[in-house]
């Protein structure tokens, strides 16, 4: 029993650890969305552009799956020009984390 509390407190503090670089963090709970990056094009309209998503997940800090990657989400939405980028974060303590890239462009 005491090896399961000493290996359940490694894994808490490593993820506690890691998710510091996030900008989106939470103890417990997260579910925030955040700029990463914007190109400067300039748009008429925000609403007509294409929109293309990318995410990829992790259950316990153990096994991550998936492609939250700029160039996968704007295949994804058919985008050839990037006008700006945002990522959601949504994470449960230690136990699951998703995130998901969105390109918006033309």
């Amino acid at each position: 029993m005491k090896k399961f509390i000493t290996t359940m407190a490694l894994l808490a503090l490593t993820a506690l650890f890691s998710q510091s670089m996030a900008n989106a963090t939470a103890l417990f709970y997260t579910d925030a969305t955040y700029p990463v990056t914007a190109t400067g094009v300039k748009v008429e309209n925000l609403h007509n552009l294409k929109k293309g998503t990318a995410s990829s997940s992790n259950i316990l800090y153990l096994i991550e799956t998936g492609d939250a990657g700029i160039e996968q989400a704007a295949k994804n939405g058919n985008i050839k020009k990037i006008t700006y980028i945002d990522v959601n974060e949504k994470t449960v303590f230690i136990f699951w984390r998703k995130i998901t890239v969105t390109v918006y462009g033309e």
